[in-house]
Order: C-alpha cells, then sequence, then structure tokens
C-alpha cells in the first residue's frame, strides 16, 4: 500500500444495505427449498426471542443450523447466488452505492467486512468489485454439508481484530475511514482516524457526539 492510499472499511447491513439481510436469507432458502414454512417460521420465532437480550452469536448459530444446517454445499451457493440478486435489485441503498463507487474510483483500497455470512457476502463484494471481504464464516463438513459457524462471529472487537489483522493495515487506523450503522461496530468505528456513522440506530446515535463521529443520511 503506498503512503497516499487511504483505506475504506464499510459494514455491509444497514450501511449498504437498507435491511439486515440474515434472516432474509434464512427465509428465503425455505422459500427457494420449498419447504413447510409454518413450523419453520415458529421455530424461528421462538429462537429470535433471545436475539435482542441473549447471544446474538448463539442465536445467529442456532437459526443457521435450524434452517439451513446439514443442506448440501452446492444447493446453498446457488440460492446464495439468486439472493444476491435480490439484494442488488431491491436492498442496497443507492447513495451508499455512490459512496464506494467514489472511493474506488479516487483508488482507496476497499474492504467489506460483515458480521453476515461468507456464503453470500463474498458474493455479493464481487458483484460491487470489492477484492478484500471479512465475514462471518459458515462451516462446512467433509460431505459438503452445513454445520453452523467456522470460527467467531464477525462483529464488535472481533471485526476491528480482523480488519488489524490484514496486511498492510496500520495499527493506529491513521488513513482509515470507516462506515456503520451499528453501535457493534464502535470498536472499529472509533479506531478509524474517520469514522462514520450511517443512518445510525439509536444506541450509536447517542454516542456520536463524544467519539466524534461523521453522521450519514442515505
Amino acid at each position: 500500500m503506498s503512503q497516499s492510499q487511504r483505506i475504506v472499511v464499510f459494514d455491509l447491513d444497514v450501511t449498504l444495505t437498507r435491511y439486515d439481510t440474515f434472516l432474509p436469507f434464512v427465509i428465503g432458502y425455505l422459500r427457494y427449498q420449498r419447504k413447510r414454512r409454518s413450523l419453520s417460521l415458529w421455530r424461528l420465532a421462538t429462537l429470535l426471542k433471545f436475539w435482542r437480550w441473549g447471544n446474538r452469536t448463539w442465536v445467529k448459530t442456532q437459526v443457521l443450523r435450524a434452517f439451513i444446517g446439514g443442506q448440501p454445499r452446492e444447493r446453498v451457493e446457488a440460492w446464495a447466488d439468486r439472493f444476491v440478486e435480490e439484494l442488488l435489485q431491491d436492498a442496497m441503498r443507492d447513495q451508499g452505492l455512490d459512496q464506494l463507487r467514489r472511493h474506488q474510483q479516487e483508488g482507496a483500497r476497499v474492504v467489506l467486512a460483515s458480521a453476515s455470512f461468507d456464503i453470500y457476502v463474498a458474493r455479493l463484494a464481487k458483484r460491487l468489485d470489492i477484492e478484500e471481504v471479512l465475514a462471518t464464516r459458515a462451516a462446512w463438513n467433509a460431505r459438503g454439508r452445513l454445520v453452523g459457524m467456522d470460527g467467531e462471529n464477525c462483529r464488535d472487537d472481533e471485526k476491528l481484530r480482523r480488519v488489524k489483522a490484514m496486511d498492510d493495515m496500520p495499527a493506529d487506523g491513521r488513513g482509515v475511514t470507516a462506515y456503520s450503522d451499528s453501535h457493534a461496530d464502535l470498536p472499529l468505528l472509533s479506531w478509524a482516524e474517520n469514522g462514520v456513522a450511517v443512518c445510525p440506530s439509536k444506541r450509536l446515535f447517542h454516542q456520536v457526539g463524544g467519539l466524534g463521529l461523521e453522521v450519514a443520511r442515505w
């Protein structure tokens, strides 16, 4: 990396997209496979009771295992291809994409860092011409069946840890701009030289002034 090259880190959900993508991915897979939705959605609602107050990593893993666990990789990846097309058509924030393109045209090093699963995040990044991707990794068994999460959920301090571990990443965040909507990304936004709160959640909005973060309304 040249000394003058900027590094730009984008969160995905509700930063570049208008909504969180994980549950639509899971529910869409049920529709794609024409599974019994009434029972499946009841189980999903039961698990999501733990989402607000419980361990989100645990809930995310349980949801993935409950509804896509044991599915063959080729089938899941086929749905991921279709899901990415749906995101590009209906879910992206136009102003967010414009900002992404400006950074790319200026020659910045762009990283997509998301807590969502690499199954579809990596595919979306490719369509957006983003070469460097950090995401929560899905785990597959020797038979190519989805079995859960591989490693840690890519959020909070774990997301920052992964960003800082990338090649030629400045330890002090100098020259880095980071975009996110979520309070969970405060470690990343605070570390970056220029942290930008995009359509911030209520929890994040209350932290903006004290941390000197910019606010963007896309």
